[in-house]
């Protein structure tokens, strides 16, 4: 069956009434981050992408290694996996990983922002990024800093799913395909 993210977002907020039922939500982060791993591992083994998605495998076999792999024996989470399993729905769970880290960013009131630059650039600059972007948004910001080398000067931003070229190379794209031949010919 194919992975739908409409699906996972119902699973996940499942997931999250249950664990606002149980007074169990402060521990949110701790769920967020065995998804995480689960996903991670999924990702990037083979053996055990064709061992969890098989209908051949018995669900228990499959909830004790998913168990294994995400390292996290809480209760609540082992049956959420078990009731994936029973449903065959642990192809939601790359999807679902997204949903409960996005859950988790915004009951924190936190803003994941993606920066990426020409070079390395002193931690000043990158605090006054992170101070600028806290600034407009007034919430915290959680900052991942990468840096490219094709950028030729400025900044690339992504805010949530927003993205925002600032950077010489972005400009200089922008003029091109602002002035570029309608009827072909050469691109600058």
């Amino acid at each position: 069956m194919k992975a739908s993210y409409f699906l996972a977002s119902k699973y996940a907020q499942a997931l999250l009434n249950t664990l606002e039922e149980k007074g169990e939500i402060s521990r949110l982060d701790e769920y967020v981050e065995a998804f995480q791993r689960l996903k991670k591992a999924l990702d990037s083994s083979e053996t055990l992408r064709d061992l969890v998605y098989s209908p051949l495998v018995p669900p228990k076999h499959i909830v004790t290694r998913m168990k294994e792999v995400s390292e996290f024996e809480d209760t609540i989470f082992v049956q959420f996996l078990e009731a994936l399993v029973d449903k065959r729905r642990q192809n939601l769970i790359p999807f679902m990983s997204h949903i409960l880290y996005q859950e988790s960013l915004e009951r924190e009131k936190v803003v994941e922002v993606r920066v990426i630059l020409p070079s390395k650039t002193t931690n000043t600059i990158i605090n006054q990024i992170k101070q600028t972007i806290h600034n407009k948004t007034g919430r915290k910001i959680k900052l991942i800093t990468e840096f490219n080398e094709n950028l030729i000067g400025g900044l690339q931003l992504y805010i949530g799913d927003k993205f925002f070229d600032f950077s010489v190379k972005g400009f200089l794209q922008n003029i091109q395909s602002a002035y570029a031949p309608v009827g072909g010919g050469e691109n600058i």
